[in-house]
């Protein structure tokens, strides 16, 4: 709704009173964070999300992102963010390989500065559900992917190169268990 104000009509009056209602009805609901664990059991878990053509108007997809502490006994969540990518992607690996970078560069790497020296290691370990999407990583291209640099502005290199390095680990995680999909994917169930 915040990219439609230079362009509101109806729909958006009728979204906006429906967001209302939901605040309205779940003011109890809130945000729990815990710390049960010693620092050397908590790491830094950034997850990476994308709606690919979600956005009903442009096509364009939603980036999401998540980045929290985890341990046995901890979950503190540090920041989450939205944002409409900058161009239509053309497939679902190019679209999480847009969200993951801009992951990286908005929260990944500040908390690796930030956090690093607290931890005395290097703790962020980058969370995604789309496999096609690692496998690019991995392999540091696809031709599915060849224009990223030029549309997006992503250098799939570059991402390769961050995750070759012993300061940050890409992981699968199953799409059941990803935290970022708050942030990218609209709610299904009324």
């Amino acid at each position: 709704l915040a990219s439609h104000t230079t362009k509101w009509t109806k729909e958006c009056d009728r979204r906006l009173h429906r967001i209302m209602c939901y605040i309205h009805s779940t003011h109890h609901l809130t945000m729990t964070c815990w710390i049960g664990d010693k620092i050397q059991d908590l790491t830094l878990r950034l997850f990476a999300d994308a709606d690919y053509a979600g956005c009903t108007d442009t096509l364009r997809s939603t980036s999401g992102l998540r980045l929290c502490v985890r341990g046995p006994n901890s979950c503190f969540a540090i920041s989450g963010q939205s944002k409409r990518q900058g161009c239509v992607s053309h497939s679902t690996p190019e679209a999480e390989l847009v969200a993951t970078a801009h992951a990286m560069e908005v929260s990944g790497l500040p908390a690796l500065e930030t956090w690093e020296p607290v931890f005395n290691r290097s703790p962020v370990v980058v969370r995604e559900d789309n496999q096609a999407m690692i496998a690019v990583i991995i392999f540091g291209r696809n031709p599915s992917v060849r224009y990223l640099k030029r549309t997006h502005r992503v250098s799939v290199a570059a991402l390769r190169e961050m995750f070759l390095s012993d300061q940050i680990r890409l992981v699968y995680e199953s799409s059941d268990r990803m935290r970022a999909d708050i942030y990218a994917k609209r709610f299904t169930d009324v």
